[in-house]
């Protein structure tokens, strides 16, 4: 899983992308001039895959990942409308392939450190990122139809007349303003967008960057803001960005005293990623034997053979069925053994819909 940093210069972008990362990227001059991203790989944290290593002690446990990728700010100071588009595109290149965006949005006041629009306002900044994001896509959208209409008029293909029909929709939607996330598509449809990369039809995190005099009211003020939320697959989150990257970059050993010592009941990182879980609808399953146990994130409502994909290709091929059992169900058990033992492993066929925890083991035959 890819999830694309952005936000305005100096709105904490980079001290979030450290805080989730536990990276010492330079933080205060990463300005749209820069065309490289920061990038940083996390472990996604499961006490499950531990647990199960300790049945099966293999030789490497694996959990998930997600990488971040921090671009640069959206300067709102163009020296020209050209240029700036040209920066914009620039940034935004690297987003494309990302599953979701988390958009670091300014909360904290501090006087040394200017607002590029002038004053602290969350609403607005959310507002203007969204424009942003419908134009690129308005663009994007705009050409291909020009392509599309002149292909359909000659050859009255079925298939491109459904793919004008959805770029009219998405056109319609971004010219009034709305972010394609907002709008309700067919599966199919979804499919099909999927393929554009469109920027505004990504889930999105916002992360409202709070000072550390407002640790004690990070709930309020997030709540406060998703009242005012009307977008669909967002959520917002609170985080004092400025402390959980100094709470990132401690030694293991102090920093659980730290975190108590400041209230805090979860870290920045933790709540980010189950957020992150949460927004594109994964759950995670496992696989495991005596070289490897590992952790798989998958869409809620993935069938048995699509998992074995996720796998394998050839898993996905030669799918004959799934030994299957949870991980309460394994834990209850004590061992793999006492749940076969118990009769606690099913066999699921290709049509078994993963449940959150399930352990699997596919059989195949390629």
């Amino acid at each position: 899983m890819q999830i694309g940093i952005v936000g305005l210069p100096l709105s904490g972008k980079t001290t979030i992308f450290n805080a989730l990362t536990s990276a010492h990227a330079k933080t205060g001059g990463f300005l749209s001039s820069v065309k490289e991203p920061n990038r940083a790989v996390v472990k996604v944290p499961d006490s499950r895959i531990e647990k199960i290593a300790s049945m099966f002690n293999p030789k490497k446990v694996t959990p998930a990942e997600i990488e971040y990728i921090d671009v640069a700010g959206m300067s709102k100071s163009k020296e020209t409308e050209q240029k700036g588009k040209e920066k914009e595109s620039e940034i935004f290149f690297h987003l494309r392939g990302v599953n979701a965006l988390a958009h670091v949005i300014r909360c904290f006041k501090d006087e040394n450190i200017i607002h590029p629009s002038g004053s602290i306002n969350p609403l607005r900044d959310m507002e203007s990122f969204d424009l942003d994001l419908t134009l690129l896509d308005l663009e994007m959208v705009e050409k291909r139809l020009s392509k599309v209409e002149k292909s359909y008029l000659t050859s009255k293909s079925q298939e491109e007349k459904r793919e004008y029909d959805l770029l009219i929709k998405c056109k319609n939607s971004l010219e009034d303003n709305r972010p394609l996330r907002d709008i309700e598509f067919t599966a199919e449809e979804a499919r099909l967008l999927s393929g554009y990369c469109f920027l505004s039809f990504k889930p999105i995190l916002i992360i409202l960057n709070t000072g550390e005099d407002d640790l004690v009211k990070c709930k309020e003020i997030e709540n406060d803001f998703v009242s005012k939320l009307k977008h669909k697959h967002s959520l917002a989150k609170a985080i004092c960005g400025k402390l959980e990257m100094e709470i990132s970059q401690l030694e293991e050993k102090d920093r659980a005293s730290f975190i108590e010592e400041l209230g805090i009941t979860e870290q920045a990182r933790d709540k980010v990623i189950s957020s992150s879980y949460e927004l594109l609808g994964l759950i995670s399953f496992f696989t495991a034997n005596q070289n490897e146990v590992r952790a798989w994130a998958i869409p809620s409502g993935t069938r048995g053979l699509r998992a074995a994909g996720t796998v394998h290709t050839d898993m996905e091929k030669g799918f004959i069925k799934a030994e299957v059992i949870n991980y309460d169900k394994l834990i209850e058990a004590g061992s793999m053994n006492s749940a076969k033992e118990k009769g606690l492993v099913r066999l699921e066929g290709k049509d078994y819909i993963v449940q959150d925890g399930d352990l699997i083991f596919f059989r195949f035959n390629v």
